[in-house]
C-alpha cells in the first residue's frame, strides 16, 4: 500500500496537483511534487518500509511547496501545515543514513532551536519555531503512514553523529512523542542508535514547544 500512497482524488491547490489521501479513516491533503523533484535522487529499496525518520531542514523558504522540490525527502511539512510529497514512498533516498532502505524521510521546514535554546547559524538561516499547523500536519501524516504499516519513528541523529539537532526537541516532543504514545510506535528504545549515531536526549522528550 505504501507504494501507491499517492493515488486518490486529485485536486488543484498550491499551484501544483494535490491529492486527498484516505486510509482507514485518516484523510490528508498532500501536494504532489513527485514529477518536479529530481528522479536521480531515487534508487530501489532492498527491504520493506516500516519506519519514518524525522528531520528539520534548518531553513525555511515560506509556504510555497514548489520552492522545496529539491529537498531530499519523501515528504515535507511547511510552516502553514502544507504537506507535499517529493518522491514516491517506493523509492529509496539517501536521506537518513542507515535507515534509508527501510524508512520514509519527513522534513519539517524551519531553522529550529536546540534544547539549550540556540539556533544553528541564525544570522544566515533565521530563528524559526515549529508552528501548531506543522504539529497537526505532522501528526496526521504519521497517522496515515502508521495505518499503512509503519511501526517505527526515528530521529536522523540516531543514524548520524553529525546531526545532533536533527530533528530537534520541538519536532521530537510534539510529533514523535505523540506517535510513541498515541499510535504506539517505537523509536527503538532509550539507547537505540546505529552507524555511530546518537540516542534521543531525555531533554527532547519533555521539551515544551
Amino acid at each position: 500500500m505504501l507504494g501507491v500512497l499517492l493515488s486518490l482524488s486529485p485536486v488543484f491547490a498550491f499551484g501544483v496537483v494535490a491529492l486527498i489521501v484516505r486510509s482507514r479513516g485518516v484523510q490528508l491533503q498532500i501536494a504532489n511534487l513527485t514529477r518536479q523533484s529530481p528522479a536521480g535522487l531515487r534508487s530501489k529499496r532492498s527491504r520493506k518500509v516500516d519506519a519514518v525518520v524525522l528531520h528539520q531542514m534548518s531553513f525555511s523558504r515560506g509556504t510555497d511547496p514548489a520552492r522545496y522540490h529539491r529537498v531530499k525527502a519523501h515528504f515535507i511539512v511547511l510552516p502553514d501545515g502544507t504537506v507535499a510529497q517529493l518522491h514516491p514512498v517506493s523509492a529509496r533516498l539517501s536521506a537518513s543514513g542507515g535507515f534509508n532502505s527501510r524508512s520514509v524521510a519527513i522534513e519539517f521546514a524551519g531553522n529550529l532551536k536546540s534544547a539549550n535554546g540556540n539556533w544553528w547559524k541564525p544570522n544566515s538561516f533565521g530563528r524559526d519555531s515549529l508552528t501548531s499547523a506543522q504539529v497537526a500536519a505532522g501528526r496526521s501524516l504519521l497517522r496515515l503512514l502508521h495505518r499503512e504499516g509503519v511501526r517505527f519513528v526515528f530521529a536522523h541523529r540516531q543514524s548520524d553523529p553529525d546531526r545532533g539537532n536533527d530533528p530537534g526537541p520541538e519536532i521530537w516532543s510534539s510529533v514523535a512523542e505523540w506517535a510513541l504514545e498515541t499510535l504506539e510506535m517505537s523509536d527503538g528504545g532509550p539507547e537505540y542508535r546505529l552507524d555511530g549515531g546518537r540516542v534521543i536526549p531525555e531533554a527532547w522528550r519533555s521539551f515544551h514547544v
